[in-house]
């Protein structure tokens, strides 16, 4: 006698790849509509929408899914489901028949309903994301409790942004192209996971001899992309650098924390690095940013480390101005902005005053690309 229940599948769960994910199997799914309901985005009392959908009484009917459930999995969509009640609803299978399943309804007064939540829409602006995202989530059950796993939920869609981006097509003219099986992940943890995290692989990877290595420990350092921009005025040929206290030379020891850096930030989870430079050079030294210009992107330490970062010079107006200071309060930033000739960066880095890497890839971009740059913007 099978003890699996019939479950109802609304919202991103009736998106198959994030299903597959949360019970770690995709299960035969049968086409389903509830009758007298509706799927609308889920708000705070403010009424900002939240990302989630609600099943609440409404005219519309749903379109879903059914699925046998086994009760270890039931155990799984508990913990996933945080926020949400079971209730038994009567719906209509693809034949027209009604059928007794369980759902997952939002509980009482914990957000209210927006505008209508359409899956179609859901699924092709976020649905690859919400999928990664909710894998790392879900490989979290067992070490933090639900909530908490939730509570990190927004650094964790950051790092599943960086995957995605970082799953596109890249050059090997030179280094080896990989295959399928070049790489095995036998074991995967994660013991730490806040605003960063750390995971713990063992693996194995084909070696230039053609076999595969023995199977090696390696630990990796997880962030999200970040964007740094070098503000740029190529009539004045001056720069804008910021200042700030930073705790990773604090941690080595060094005798001066504060950095000399470029303005950079944490590309967001649904927008570009080209967004973040924008935003962050607004928000860090009131700088309106024009062209954006490409400069070389890359991993600082790929050795144990994935953070990548997407470099930009980013031309606008400079005018004489004496040190700013800026930088969001709420994220304890205390960031002093100068603006100064290109030819005295150059001379900071001579000096080793300036001594911060992605700094240094684009102020050498940049001198390579200056003298055009300078005529262009002089009529020359």
């Amino acid at each position: 006698m099978s003890l699996s229940k019939l479950y109802f599948f609304y919202g991103t769960l009736g998106h198959p790849p994030l299903l597959s994910a949360v019970l770690g199997r995709l299960p035969a799914l049968h086409p389903a509509r509830a009758p007298g309901y509706e799927v609308r985005h889920a708000c705070d009392a403010a009424g900002t929408e939240l990302g989630y959908p609600l099943l609440v009484p409404g005219p519309a009917g749903v379109e879903g899914v059914l699925a046998d459930v086994t009760p270890a999995e039931e155990e799984v969509l508990d913990w996933y489901e945080i926020g949400y009640r079971k209730e038994v609803l009567t719906v209509t299978d693809a034949a027209g028949q009604p059928v007794a399943a369980l759902a997952y309804l939002p509980e009482d007064r914990r957000w209210t309903p927006g505008r209508l939540w359409r899956l179609d829409d859901w699924a092709a602006q976020k649905g690859d994301l919400a999928t990664l995202a909710v894998a790392e989530v879900m490989a979290l059950r067992g070490q933090v409790s639900a909530e908490a796993a939730i509570a990190r939920y927004p650094m964790i869609r950051v790092r599943a942004a960086s995957r995605l981006r970082a799953a596109q097509p890249r050059p090997a003219s030179l280094r080896r192209t990989p295959a399928a099986g070049d790489v095995v992940i036998e074991s995967l943890t994660t013991p730490y996971a806040k605003f960063f995290a750390i995971e713990d692989y063992r693996l194995r990877h084909r070696r230039f001899d053609g076999g595969m290595s023995a199977a090696l420990e390696r630990a990796a350092f997880v962030s999200g992309d970040a964007t740094v921009v070098l503000p740029y005025d190529p009539l004045r040929d001056t720069v804008l650098l910021v200042e700030q206290f930073r705790t990773g030379p604090l941690a080595r020891g060094d005798a001066n924390p504060w950095a000399l850096e470029t303005v950079a930030g944490r590309v967001d989870a649904g927008e570009t690095p080209e967004e973040a430079a924008r935003r962050e050079a607004q928000e860090e030294a009131g700088v309106r940013l024009d062209r954006l210009i490409p400069a070389p992107s890359h991993y600082p330490s790929p050795g144990a480390k994935s953070e990548y970062i997407h470099c930009f010079i980013g031309l606008c107006d400079l005018p004489e101005t004496g040190p700013g200071l800026g930088g969001l309060e709420e994220e304890g930033e205390d960031i002093r902005s100068h603006r100064l000739p290109f030819a005295r960066m150059m001379d900071l880095i001579d000096s080793g005053e300036i001594e911060t890497g992605p700094l240094i890839v684009i102020a050498l971009w940049l001198a390579r690309l200056r003298e055009e740059l300078r005529k262009t913007a002089l009529g020359a």
